[in-house]
């Protein structure tokens, strides 16, 4: 499961590929066609590095993987938003991901699953091991208001490296690399590409500009080279840095000069629904591989009250 290319890219031939316009981004949209946002300047995050348990990274690399893939997206690194992803570092192995107006960044390193506050996985089911991680934002559907993201790190079948500091590892994953991809879909950003074989939608999403998205198995080199592209290969380090797609989304879902409401202000109503943005699947899979890792995880519903 390490080493090598797509091996999906040379057996799609069949498939029309073309390339999305520079600057294109795709967006979370709810089941009224609201698209997802934080409707604040700043996103608090809490993650636990107490769950993370292989010798491979050290603590202070992995907390310098988080920082990093939360200033990437964020104010002042990025001068064209007022947006900030605030990371914090709690212990313990944190709380189950759930909306609890609690952000969080969670390792698994015992089970791969939806874990509950008992550490089980309901009903035993887990998500696909294939998946690098998986990011669940519960939003308002009438508005599209985020309220809630959780990441959850597959740190039980995947090793993961600061393969910068540490090129020795370059066959494990890098962890800034794939955060970076995570935190886009925490800020209400979609993948770049769709399946659809395993799409939830009943037809292919629109990008930004309203054109309709490549597919995830022959996409432009462009497509593949975003942040928000769903595949990543051991050692890869190219979503550490936007694309000028994932920075256009960035820039105008939060314009610095379209600062958001003062709290108390925003408008609410109507029930929530989430989106998962996920799994992040490891690029050097065969292509049938990578599209199990797409299988009933890309909208998973999470139960909610009205608010």
């Amino acid at each position: 499961m390490r080493g090598g290319r797509r091996l999906a890219l040379g057996a799609a031939a069949l498939a029309l590929a073309w390339s999305a316009p520079a600057g294109a981004y795709v967006r979370y949209l709810t089941d009224v066609g609201k698209p997802f946002f934080w409707a604040q300047s700043t996103v608090p995050i809490t993650a636990y590095p107490d769950g993370f348990t292989q010798t491979s990274m050290t603590q202070a690399q992995l907390e310098g993987a988080v920082t990093a893939a939360a200033a990437t997206w964020s104010a002042p690194g990025q001068a064209c938003t007022y947006l900030t992803l605030m990371p914090a570092f709690g212990t313990g192995e944190g709380p189950p991901a759930a909306n609890d107006g609690h952000s969080t960044v969670l390792f698994h390193s015992t089970v791969w699953c939806h874990v509950q506050a008992d550490g089980t996985c309901p009903g035993g089911v887990e998500y696909d091991a294939s998946a690098l991680a998986v990011t669940t934002d519960t939003a308002n559907t009438m508005t599209g208001q985020i309220y809630d993201s959780d990441v959850e790190v597959n740190s039980l079948i995947y090793p993961w490296a600061d393969v910068v500091q540490d090129p020795q590892l370059v066959a494990d994953m890098d962890l800034q690399n794939a955060l970076t991809h995570e935190l886009g879909h925490l800020i209400g950003l979609d993948h770049t590409c769709w399946d659809p074989l395993t799409s939830t939608t009943p037809s292919r999403p629109v990008d930004n500009l309203g054109n309709p998205v490549p597919d995830c198995s022959n996409p432009s080199p462009d497509v593949e080279a975003t942040t928000m592209f769903p595949s990543a290969d051991a050692g890869d380090i190219q979503k550490r840095d936007l694309a000028p797609d994932d920075q256009n989304g960035l820039c105008e879902i939060y314009n610095v000069d379209d600062p958001p409401p003062q709290p108390g202000t925003e408008a609410f109503g109507g029930c929530v629904r989430c989106a998962t943005g996920g799994p992040f699947a490891p690029g050097a899979l065969a292509f049938w591989v990578a599209l199990a890792a797409l299988i009933g995880l890309r909208r998973r519903a999470r139960g909610t009250t009205p608010r």
